[in-house]
């Protein structure tokens, strides 16, 4: 069991180090990389994923009501916590950004694919979907707090190709068509490569990322929060709303993954303690590494 918790996270690690490294020696361009996985890679995941999947329908849609409402249970239960510790506004808000949101994308597929094979990952891809829709509606939210732009946030939604391919991936699903395999087969190839690819960039994107000794309170808060309280309270909200088996077990390990890259993205973009974010992002993707290996012990103790 230990050995099964190793080999689904230190492959992850060591494609993501290759990434960092690459980063760091070639100066490849994070923007181009970052932009062929969010209109090219993670569409044609997303599709093969959902379409050719064979997981039960009925814990689908419960999987996706719960990954819907966990970022808002979230909100309620780290407010509580940073007005306990008493932090300021925008210290609050940076934070909310690094703790209510995983990277379920470019880290959680992955993982989630090693550890519990192709059907862990076809409901961890239900997750990832749910949640970038989040990330680009609520996630401003956070991150703009007064500055919200409803208008903006909505065209963002509108421009994500993933919700897209999400929609048609079901559709064939549950209503049986047939895909040409001229049109399958590449998308089955470029499914395939997204999983290194996306690992790849985390590590790219983790280039120039610097700890800062100064945030060592919040950021510790943060992993702490993210790493070891978020998986917790999914697993009592999986459970309260009904869910079980491996779509019980896909959720607590999506969000046990550390905070979200493309919240760093956000809080650079407005302004909400984008240098805390970003090291506690860099903090708590290092130590996922430990923390992930033991969810995934425990999960399949289960």
């Amino acid at each position: 069991m230990t050995h099964l918790a190793i080999y689904a996270v230190l492959p992850a690690l060591l494609i993501a180090l290759a990434g960092y490294v690459a980063g760091k020696k070639l100066a490849l361009d994070k923007g181009t990389v970052s932009k062929m996985c969010l209109y090219v890679l993670s569409p044609a995941l997303t599709f093969n994923s959902l379409s050719t999947s064979e997981a039960d329908l009925s814990a689908v849609w419960r999987l996706s009501g719960i990954s819907l409402a966990l970022p808002f249970v979230f909100t309620l239960v780290f407010s509580l916590v940073f007005k306990f510790v008493r932090f300021e506004k925008a210290t609050s808000r940076g934070l909310l950004l690094a703790t209510i949101f995983s990277n379920a994308g470019n880290y959680g597929l992955p993982v989630s694919l090693f550890a519990f094979g192709q059907e862990g990952m076809d409901f961890a891809t239900v997750f990832f979907v749910v949640q970038g829709i989040l990330l680009a509606t609520y996630g401003v939210y956070v991150a703009a707090s007064t500055k919200m732009d409803a208008k903006k946030a909505l065209m963002t939604v509108l421009k994500m190709p993933a919700m897209y391919a999400a929609l048609f991936g079901m559709g064939v699903k549950i209503f049986g068509i047939p895909v040409p395999q001229v049109i399958a087969r590449p998308i089955s190839l470029l499914a395939g490569g997204g999983i290194g690819v996306f690992l790849f960039l985390l590590g790219l994107q983790l280039v120039g990322t610097k700890g800062d000794s100064s945030l060592w309170k919040p950021v510790l808060l943060t992993v702490i929060l993210r790493l070891l309280v978020a998986p917790v309270v999914a697993a009592i909200a999986g459970n309260v709303f009904g869910l079980s088996g491996l779509p019980w077990k896909i959720l607590i390990l999506q969000s046990a993954m550390p905070p979200a890259v493309n919240s760093t993205i956000l809080a650079h973009e407005f302004d909400a303690k984008p240098d805390l974010v970003s090291c506690a992002t860099l903090v708590g993707t290092l130590c996922s590494t430990v923390t992930l290996a033991a969810w995934i012990m425990a999960l399949n103790a289960l």
